[in-house]
């Protein structure tokens, strides 16, 4: 074909037409094959966007294949039928998906939905099959190249009756009814046009009083929006998929309207050619075969192709962007990206596709089969690669989870050490599958040699032998480390990681090629690693050594933070030593010296009052009588202080354990604080918290319960003081350690109004169980008492 035949109207708008249709048909079959990928398998709602995109990628295979096909050649007169009824199956059965998957999303909003979704869903299907039994009994009538020489001349097959209420009135009627009611059927129900019309009639009224009035008018637009959707919850309090739904719900009304105006269009024209035809009074005269499609079905055709297309993007874009059908998040920035590219490369490919049929008369089939599987080998490489990103990501998860909760209150070296050692290991065996590496630190406290598979007997194969030194795990670590330079060139942090190969030696005479890396901070050369060959024979890129090394220094500042902790645990237990101690010396003073002296001076009063007269000396008896009276309460109240002093918590908890900790706490402390006390530990689940409890952590625990029996005992009464008040305290261990404290007071909102009380007490407490990897929770309403749960999950015991 010369360019110029290529250029004329009916060929150009002929590959047009067919280049939109093989953009339908790779978008629709990419998003099909994305949702099948990278959705949720056991959803039915996955299953169903698979299903309904799979036939509208049907729907345009056939549909490109017969714009295509010749009309005037008989021997394919029977391929045309069947492919002109293969396409009434799609085009019947996606409009009912997008029918059942509007339902699906609109009833987890809004729970009135799910009570009409049975006979909406019925409803529909009556008029799908009412549709389909009149297209299957007149499937004789309703051929390919008739069905085109009615709708373009009016010319219906000679077969065909002349009523209203024959099937050629009747087909394209019924035909708009179902799409339109399947396309809309979620959107616009009688009640929902109702409230709209009755907001927008309001907001009408208000708006007009408001103008008399000299007042800002109310947003018409706005309530005519809060009416249509009628969320019974607010956006904030949505989770997924309904929060999905929420956001992708503007864009798939416009679709769902696109798709009702491109219905009523095609709907109106074939309408059209029927009441044409019916309007004739002349009898009808047969028209002369059609060798190709008219150039007036193509124009409409094509423009319902653009719409469809316009769709297409529509609803690409949910699913990228919001995970409609997936039901799971996604990368959605790296899949948008993707679907950016795959728009731009199904456009390139479809008109490359449609110029190469019509210049060269290529098989359409071939090229649309080669077509499809490319675009299913894209959307392979699209789910692989992300899946690929997925796993390295979970491979890196070790090195990226937060240390700032339970980590810091670990003070144990033996225990750093091991998850220090169990991070190396992740480091080589999974993240960057070396056969040996170690890790040899060379500043601050913990100054030890980290090895994965490293062979003893290594050593450098230089000049001078491998000398051993303290501090070291043998002389070969000495010798490496020997080789490192002491600055990175070029300044701290300058460019990629500092890193060189070095030829090692076996003990059996192998050399072995290790990569040095030099980790530094502030302090300088903090540690060396060590990378042997990796496992598969590969070499390290770029992307490795920078890995390598950020991993390296996640490996450093866990050693820092085990440090700095036991700098803080050392100052920590310095302070309770010296508060211990300040407590003793006092109650020493106060036996050892202010009590005897007073009662010293009890004696030397007493004595005095013996020697005193009865004549002149009245006055001085009295006097000394008011002093002795004095000391005496003074003494009393002195060692009633001292005998009220009971042992910190720490005390208790070293003596008795967490639980009978507690208890005494409740019998000594707060004996007289309740009316009713109900303990609901039993002696097993008591051991088991005491077996399983750390001392820090008990230690938060014990502080926190004694913080919220305070709270009890000062507060559940309100302004009532003779108010009868009982608490209950029950604890489990399952092995989530949960500790629950609940009075039937009068609650914190009327406690409030009676008493006073910063409320920054169990707010503290709050926050240190939050350090320790657990939680404190309050639960309390006006006249219902106060909850207080504290919940440590098992590995916060660890």
């Amino acid at each position: 074909m010369t360019l110029e035949t290529l250029l004329a109207p009916v060929t150009l708008l002929r590959t047009l037409t067919l280049a939109v249709s093989i953009f339908n048909l790779v978008t629709f079959l990419w998003l099909a094959s994305t949702v099948w990928l990278n959705g949720d398998h056991c959803a039915r709602i996955t299953l169903w966007g698979v299903v309904g995109l799979a036939l509208s990628a049907l729907f345009f295979f056939l549909h490109a294949l017969l714009i295509t096909l010749p009309l005037d050649q008989p021997a394919l007169r029977p391929l045309l039928n069947l492919l002109w009824q293969a396409v009434w199956f799609p085009a019947l059965w996606v409009p009912y998906i997008w029918f059942a998957i509007g339902l699906h999303y609109a009833s987890l909003i809004n729970a009135g939905w799910r009570r009409r979704i049975p006979w909406l869903l019925a409803l529909g299907a009556v008029l799908g099959m009412a549709l389909l039994f009149l297209l299957l009994v007149n499937r004789q009538t309703f051929t390919f190249v008739e069905t085109l020489q009615l709708l373009a001349y009016g010319t219906p097959p000679p077969s065909a009756g002349r009523a209203w209420i024959s099937p050629l009135f009747l087909l394209p009627l019924l035909f708009l009814v179902y799409v339109g009611f399947c396309a809309i059927g979620p959107w616009f129900t009688s009640s929902r046009i109702q409230q709209v019309v009755v907001a927008g009639w309001r907001a009408l009224g208000a708006s007009l009083r408001a103008r008399s009035a000299g007042k800002s008018r109310p947003l018409l637009r706005r309530a005519l929006l809060e009416a249509f959707w009628d969320d019974p919850a607010e956006i904030e309090l949505l989770e997924e998929p309904q929060l999905s739904w929420h956001l992708a719900r503007p864009a798939l009304l416009l679709a769902a309207l696109l798709m009702v105006a491109l219905t009523i269009g095609l709907g109106l024209a074939g309408l059209w050619s029927m009441g044409r035809w019916l309007g004739r009074g002349a009898p009808l005269v047969a028209m002369p075969s059609l060798r190709a499609i008219p150039p007036g079905l193509l124009l409409l055709d094509l423009v319902a192709n653009l719409v469809v297309a316009l769709i297409i993007l529509v609803i690409g874009y949910s699913i990228v962007r919001h995970g409609i059908l997936i039901e799971r998040p996604l990368p959605r920035r790296g899949f948008f990206e993707q679907w950016r590219g795959i728009v731009i490369v199904a456009t390139a490919v479809a008109l490359f596709i449609a110029l190469l049929v019509s210049l060269t008369h290529s098989n359409l089939s071939e090229l649309l089969c080669i077509t499809c599987l490319a675009t299913v080998a894209y959307a392979l490489f699209t789910w692989s690669s992300y899946r690929a990103h997925d796993r390295y990501i979970a491979l890196l998860g070790r090195f990226l989870r937060s240390t700032s909760l339970r980590h810091w209150l670990n003070t144990s070296a033996e225990k750093s050490e091991r998850e220090l050692e169990s991070l190396f290991f992740s480091l080589c065996q999974s993240v960057l599958a070396v056969r040996c590496a170690q890790l040899v630190i060379l500043a601050g406290p913990m100054r030890r040699t980290f090895r994965y598979r490293w062979p003893a007997d290594a050593y450098f194969s230089g000049s001078e032998p491998p000398r051993r030194a303290e501090g070291m795990a043998s002389g070969e670590t000495e010798a490496l480390v020997t080789l490192v330079p002491r600055r990175p060139p070029g300044g701290r942090g300058a460019g990629t990681p500092l890193a060189y190969r070095l030829r090692l030696r076996l003990a059996s005479g192998e050399p072995l090629i290790c990569w040095v890396m030099p980790l530094y901070d502030e302090r300088g050369l903090v540690a060396t690693l060590f990378l042997g060959p990796r496992e598969d024979g590969g070499t390290f890129t770029k992307e490795d050594m920078n890995l390598a090394q950020a991993c390296g220094q996640r490996i450093l500042d866990t050693i820092g933070d085990h440090e700095a902790m036991q700098a803080v645990a050392a100052l920590l237990r310095r302070r309770i030593v010296d508060v211990k101690l300040l407590g003793a010396q006092q109650r020493r003073i106060l036996h050892d010296e202010i009590l005897p002296q007073m009662h010293l001076a009890l004696l030397h009063l007493e004595t005095l009052r013996a020697l005193t007269g009865q004549a002149g000396q009245e006055a001085a008896r009295k006097a000394l009588e008011e002093a002795v009276r004095l000391v005496s309460e003074s003494h009393r109240q002195l060692a009633a202080l001292m005998r009220a002093t009971t042992p910190g918590a720490p005390y208790r908890l070293e003596r008795e354990g967490l639980v009978q900790a507690i208890r005494t706490m409740l019998e000594q402390d707060f004996h007289d604080a309740f009316d009713e006390v109900r303990w609901l530990v039993d002696e097993e689940t008591a051991a088991r918290i005491d077996e399983v409890t750390p001392p820090a952590i008990a230690e938060l625990i014990f502080a926190a319960v004694q913080e919220a029996l305070r709270n009890a005992a000062r507060h559940a009464r309100g302004s009532d003081v003779h108010r009868r008040l009982s608490v209950t305290l029950q604890a489990r261990c399952g092995p989530d350690l949960e500790v629950v404290v609940a009075d039937d007071g009068v609650g914190i909102a009327a406690a409030d109004a009676a008493t006073s009380g910063t409320g920054g007490g169990l707010l503290t407490h709050s926050a240190l169980l939050a350090i320790a990897g657990g939680s404190l929770t309050i639960k309390s309403a006006p006249g219902e008492g106060v909850t207080v749960r504290i919940y440590l999950p098992a590995q916060a015991l660890l």
